[in-house]
């Protein structure tokens, strides 16, 4: 692929990403994105197989932005932190900040991720999609209870609380502009500190 191509099918996840996040899947069409990216229907056609193809495309590129570096930049605060309590709080803050700074992104994701299809007709996405985060999360709370920090819980349980939290924390940011975040963030850590404390 040509550096001119690869600019142009660049231009069109991100006219794709635009209009997933404004106008949502149902109205994100090739016609749609052609306008949004200033291009004909046609040369999208070029570039991807179809409608389905695009919005693969629009979820790796996606799914870079916010699970590599929004999983680097967060990492890099976790591992900076010295206790078990200092790292979950870290996990969380970094979590919402990174949401926070990619409302954009979160609302194509959040577009994308319930509607995209297997070839047989399934979702794309169900819980073994999700079961490396949920993993990774544990991890922490595991941390904590290993050393003596944490209260005796399930450190999966209390992972899939978490993330249910935090994504739940990226739908509200998109259906509410107004959405205070960093008082939520407070709370969410407050909160989850005093639960898993021994």
């Amino acid at each position: 692929m040509t550096l001119t191509q690869e600019v142009r099918r660049r231009r069109i996840v991100e006219a794709a990403i635009d209009c997933l996040a404004r106008d949502g899947w149902h109205a994100t069409t090739l016609a749609a994105v052609a306008a949004e990216a200033g291009i004909s229907r046609g040369l999208i056609s070029y570039h991807f197989a179809g409608r389905d193809d695009l919005h693969r495309a629009v979820l790796e590129s996606v799914a870079e932005t916010i699970f590599g570096a929004g999983s680097e930049a967060t990492q890099a605060r976790i591992d900076a932190a010295t206790s078990a309590r200092d790292k979950l709080a870290a996990y969380i803050e970094g979590n919402l900040r990174f949401i926070a700074e990619h409302r954009r992104e979160m609302a194509a994701l959040g577009q994308v991720m319930p509607n995209l299809r297997r070839d047989d007709g399934s979702a794309r996405f169900d819980d073994a999609a999700e079961e490396p985060i949920i993993a990774g999360t544990a991890l922490l709370f595991e941390h904590g209870l290993a050393t003596g920090e944490f209260r005796e819980i399930d450190p999966r349980t209390t992972a899939y609380a978490l993330r249910r939290c935090i994504d739940g924390a990226a739908v509200k940011i998109v259906a509410d502009p107004g959405f205070d975040i960093d008082a939520y963030a407070r709370e969410l850590t407050a909160l989850f500190l005093r639960g898993v404390q021994a």
